[in-house]
């Protein structure tokens, strides 16, 4: 019985959270003729797509930043990450402490130190106004350093009788056991910068430059040509999330807090 009733809330669950998703589809196949009558149609597909020069323009801006960010950050995060598992040094509990702090921050705290050393590096209103910030979020580091206390001990003392190179034994013992959190994180961080709102509108002033995010926000256009721009934009974190599924949850069943 208690089983019957946690698979019943799971599907209330899942319900709600794709019903809004299944409603968007819908109404982005709807077009309205001229007499205000509703009838399914692609044509909203083929306005964002082609008509409008926004959207792509927009869309590949979005392209940039995450993939960017997320291939920087995780070549930032791991080795660090890496570091604060083996490496012993003085104040490095304190340290860790601080990243996990200025993890649990609300994003508009760090906005404004954000905002003051960007400008002092004349950065603002330039893609590196928003790609320099995403690379050393603590996040990752966080998340990967949680990950790598399973490491198994033994393997890597082994490895230090054979080389005595850090390099090579995070590249070939350590990373091959921690890649399942290496995917989870790599999704985690690009559906992150995928979304972004709040720093686009407060570091950049030229529209060229925005993300899609923020765009699609502040358009005219018919509510079935948005609804359809909408339902492209969900498509690339969606196809991330099927295509990593199986390590998103194989990484975070194993993360130990």
């Amino acid at each position: 019985m208690k089983k019957k009733i946690r698979v019943l809330f799971v599907i209330i669950l899942t319900g709600i959270f794709l019903f809004p998703v299944f409603l968007t589809l819908f109404r982005s196949l709807l077009r309205e003729d001229l007499a205000g009558t509703s009838r399914l149609s692609i044509v909203g597909y083929y306005d964002i797509l082609v008509e409008e020069a926004w959207y792509l323009k927009g869309f590949w801006n979005s392209v940039c930043y995450a993939v960017v960010i997320t291939i920087l950050n995780t070549i930032v995060s791991v080795p660090a990450a890496y570091a604060f598992r083996e490496a012993d040094f003085r104040g490095k509990g304190v340290l860790y402490f601080f990243y996990i702090i200025l993890m649990m921050m609300p994003l508009q705290v760090t906005m404004l130190p954000n905002y003051i050393g960007l400008r002092d590096m004349n950065l603002l209103d330039t893609r590196l106004a928003l790609i320099l910030p995403g690379i050393f979020t603590p996040f990752g580091v966080f998340l990967m350093g949680q990950y790598m206390r399973g490491i198994n001990k033994s393997i890597l003392e082994a490895a230090r009788m054979e080389t005595k190179s850090i390099f090579r034994i995070m590249l070939y013992i350590a990373l091959p056991q921690v890649k399942t959190c290496i995917a989870a994180m790599f999704l985690f961080t690009f559906a992150e910068n995928w979304n972004l709102v709040e720093q686009p509108q407060i570091f950049l002033k030229s529209e060229q430059k925005q993300p899609l995010s923020v765009l699609l926000a502040v358009q005219n256009d018919t509510m079935g040509t948005l609804l359809a721009g909408c339902v492209i934009f969900m498509l690339p974190v969606v196809i991330l999330y099927l295509y990593f599924h199986e390590s998103l949850e194989d990484g975070l069943g194993s993360l130990k807090l």
